[in-house]
């Protein structure tokens, strides 16, 4: 048997066509990476056309109070668009703290029409200018800290609560010297919590929420939790320019590889020795046909798990050369009522790990039908199409409640929430999910086997 699975690894390691994968696989891996770094997110922000408010201005007849407010609001638009443009390290400062110093300045001279208004507010904006030109953001912050502390005295109960926490992100901004920087991630921790705090709170404190509205508070309440860890520990957890965030996303960046290597080593396995005519000679040889296939079986069992450790070291070192090993450090988080934490690398192998069945059937699958139709061509092909199919059907089973969809191994192949210790999506629990991928890995080797013995080769 030893000499047999022998022999069928070193049929694979001469096929060209692994080696062909493989390359596209690293060139896949490198180009991933550089797209990672180069966080094609914050490429697709969306700039507002001056020129276009512009040439709407030119057309406006400032007689008419409408257009003369659309000719006001359009002045303070372009005007922050070119301070942003200007100080582009402080685009968060001039959106949040200039707007209105600059709407008010033209709203005095035009609207108003009273000059020594207009002079005030143009000093306000020249004193706020030079002091965002200087990068002092704790002059700003102070006037925050000032504000919020004035209202938390004039208001009580719920809206205390939500001046409160504001105020404590304030100081926890004051005391560790946080600057409002989009690219510092302590800063955006901070926004995402202060733009989300009273939508939170006016949800936690709703007794008729809407099921939309439950979504939302469940997800606000994870997001909460996140951000709240991030300022406590001080790690960017939610980075997505690192080796970290490609190894948490393996299976969707890298999961269509896997699932090529597997089916095109079970779908040839066999029926390669039909159509080079080498399965009589195999079977002349001193071995009982189901040795023969069980050799060839555990190959193709062995292989899947060697394929992910092989594609993830691939991965990892690829993605350190070109990301950095540091983010290695930093754990995955989990939220299910609370935060659990989990090391990059042993998060990443119990993703693979609980997709390991998924594999498995489609890999045995593939073998079944490269036993029986001893064509690589449809074992593969069947066995992509019946890939496609379960992710059809498990994207309809979360739809439509029919009781037909119970029935497809789809539902039970995938393990990933167990990971987040969430219930099955589709219902099932795990000792079902077992039990049906045993019973669906059965009915195919069983197919196999008796199809193998009575299979008359002399013909052939």
């Amino acid at each position: 048997m030893l000499k047999l699975i022998e022999n069928e690894i070193i049929k694979l390691l001469k096929k060209k066509s692994f080696y062909v994968v493989t390359i596209i696989f690293i060139l896949f891996c490198i180009l991933t990476n550089i797209v990672y770094k180069s966080d094609i997110n914050s490429v697709l922000t969306e700039e507002i056309d001056i020129s276009e408010l512009q040439a709407e201005n030119e057309t406006l007849d400032l007689g008419n109070n409408e257009e003369l407010l659309t000719y006001v609001e359009n002045l303070t638009v372009i005007r922050i668009e070119e301070l942003k443009r200007e100080y582009p390290e402080n685009v968060y400062l001039i959106e949040n703290n200039l707007y209105n110093t600059v709407y008010h300045m033209y709203e005095s001279r035009y609207i108003k029409n009273d000059q020594e208004l207009y002079e005030e507010y143009y000093l306000e904006l020249e004193n706020d200018l030079n002091k965002i030109a200087n990068n002092d953001y704790e002059y700003f912050l102070d006037e925050r800290i000032s504000y919020l502390t004035t209202r938390i005295n004039e208001t009580t109960d719920l809206e205390q609560e939500r001046y409160n926490k504001l105020l404590e992100l304030a100081i926890y901004r004051k005391e560790n010297s946080i600057p409002y920087n989009n690219d510092n991630f302590l800063h955006n921790a901070i926004v995402f919590l202060e733009e989300n705090n009273f939508e939170y709170l006016n949800l936690l404190n709703d007794n008729s929420l809407t099921s939309v509205e439950e979504e939302r508070l469940s997800y606000l309440e994870e997001q909460m939790a996140i951000n709240e860890y991030i300022l406590e520990t001080k790690e960017d957890v939610n980075n997505e320019t690192t080796l970290r965030a490609v190894l948490i996303n393996f299976s969707g960046e890298f999961g269509l590889f896997i699932l090529i290597y597997v089916i095109m080593a079970a779908g040839s396995i066999v029926s390669e020795e039909y159509s080079r005519g080498t399965i009589k000679s195999l079977l002349t040889k001193p071995h009982k046909r189901s040795e023969v296939l069980t050799s060839k079986l555990l190959v193709v069992i062995f292989l899947i798990p060697i394929i992910m450790l092989f594609m993830s070291l691939i991965e990892i070192v690829l993605g350190g050369l070109t990301l950095g090993f540091d983010s290695l450090s930093i754990p995955v988080i989990i939220y299910n009522g609370t935060i659990n934490t989990y090391s990059v690398i042993g998060y990443l192998f119990s993703l693979l790990l609980s997709s390991l069945p998924m594999y498995l059937v489609i890999g045995i699958l593939s073998f079944m039908i490269s036993t029986i139709s001893r064509s690589t061509s449809a074992a593969i092909t069947i066995s992509f199409l019946f890939y496609l199919l379960g992710n059809i059907i498990s994207n309809l089973a979360l739809i439509y409640d029919l009781p037909i969809f119970k029935a497809f191994i789809s539902l039970y192949w995938d393990f990933s929430y167990i990971i987040t210790n969430s219930p099955n999506p589709y219902g099932a629990s795990i000792f079902t999910s077992i039990l049906i991928i045993i019973l669906y890995l059965g009915i195919m080797l069983c197919l196999s086997y008796v199809y193998f013995a009575k299979k008359d080769v002399k013909n052939l």
